[in-house]
């Protein structure tokens, strides 16, 4: 096999690759991992199929027809899968958009000049843990005078009894997605609301009562005086949390998950390289919302917004936290979803990390720390075609 045949085999997959992400959803790259090889298989060493050949009775054909009808059949199949990924994300867009628009509105201006923080928390079959959770979040809006807090409990098509009971205890704090849509897109639900409402900060925080939301305006000042846009409450920061033991709040699978993707966020730079890159416990600036509104993740958002914050010039920070264990429910992170999960998100990283690098200008990867993308989709005339932050560092027009 020469090796120019060979460079170029080998390069046609590194362009799939980089695809991850963009054209393709991470969540099926096993699939195309196995497809992948079994093509590079097929057209640079061809006789390592002869066993299963004759066993199923079929005699190959030369190599360089094989190549070429495999290579072509592949670019077709990608194209169909890139525009079915086209069509999933443009739904999952307009799902969010109309769940957005159901939130109350708030008055234009805050009372007495106040910043406006917006606590997001994705949810699906969360029942158990409401009950518990929504009492503290209610007390946190009344104790935080410095801040004027709001909340929004997103149900993401939750099968279970959480929308009986968000509409008993909190009537005018949740939205719903008539789909499940993802914590990404449960995400995305959140900052076209804080785009409305034109906040100061977004706070994304689990739903299932881990996190600590009394520490919700400690990391806001945090956030604010360390000029931070991407801040992340982490369970394993090289401050003191008390003496606390890290893995309790988590499963030592997921704890070894998370250094592997610390240092795959290393290819972003130093200060992509987190210690807890899969915390959901997090506040954003204007900026960021604006950056991830415009290349939201298909799933798992935390680890790749990370990257996408750091390729936009944005500043990342990590203040330690004492989470609690999980009481209710179960992890989504176990067995064999644990496997899947890395391979998801390595996919989607080195995808992200090859474009970036394949795109010598950064605007067109990502919006410039300047300035603001416009929003994903608008379906009334209020909403701006572009919101550049306002003069007090709020979002909004």
């Amino acid at each position: 096999m020469s090796l120019p045949f060979i460079t170029v085999v080998v390069g046609f997959f590194f362009v799939v690759i980089s695809q991850f992400g963009a054209r393709l959803a991470a969540r099926h790259s096993v699939t195309w991992f196995l497809a992948s090889g079994f093509v590079l298989v097929a057209a640079i060493r061809p006789d390592w199929l002869l066993p299963v050949a004759r066993l199923m009775g079929i005699s190959l054909v030369s190599n360089m027809v094989l190549a070429g009808l495999t290579m072509f059949l592949f670019v077709q199949m990608l194209a169909h899968y890139a525009e079915s990924t086209r069509v999933q994300r443009q739904l999952g867009q307009v799902v969010s958009a109309l769940a957005a628009q159901t939130f109350p509105d708030v008055p234009a201006t805050s009372e007495g000049g106040r910043p406006r923080v917006l606590v997001v928390l994705p949810c699906y079959n969360e029942s158990e843990s409401l009950p518990a959770l929504l009492p503290r979040l209610t007390a946190l809006t009344r104790a935080t005078p410095d801040w004027e807090l709001d909340f929004c409990i997103v149900n993401d098509g939750s099968v279970d009894g959480t929308a009986g009971v968000l509409r008993r205890l909190a009537p005018r704090n949740h939205v719903t997605h008539h789909t499940n849509i993802g914590v990404s897109g449960a995400l995305r639900t959140g900052f076209l609301l804080a785009l409305r409402l034109e906040v100061s900060y977004v706070v994304q925080c689990d739903s299932d009562g881990q996190h600590p939301v009394e520490s919700i305006p400690d990391l806001v000042r945090s956030a604010r005086s360390g000029q931070t846009d991407l801040l992340i409450g982490s369970r394993f920061c090289d401050v003191a949390t008390g003496g606390t033991d890290t893995l309790v709040s988590t499963t030592p699978l997921r704890w070894v998950g998370g250094r592997v993707v610390s240092m795959l966020l290393g290819m972003f730079g130093q200060q992509a390289q987190v210690t807890d890159p899969t915390s959901g416990f997090r506040v954003y600036s204007p900026r960021a919302v604006a950056t991830l509104l415009r290349l939201m993740p298909d799933e798992y958002p935390e680890p790749e917004s990370i990257a996408l914050v750091a390729l936009a010039g944005l500043r990342i920070g990590e203040v330690a936290v004492a989470m609690r264990p999980r009481t209710t429910g179960t992890s989504s992170l176990t067995g064999l979803k644990g496997f899947q999960f890395m391979t998801k998100v390595a996919s989607a990283l080195f995808g992200l990390r090859l474009r970036s690098l394949i795109r010598k200008e950064p605007s067109a990867l990502v919006p410039t720390a300047e300035g603001a993308a416009p929003p994903v989709m608008s379906l009334t005339p209020r909403e701006p075609a572009s919101f550049p932050p306002a003069e007090d560092g709020r979002l909004g027009g």
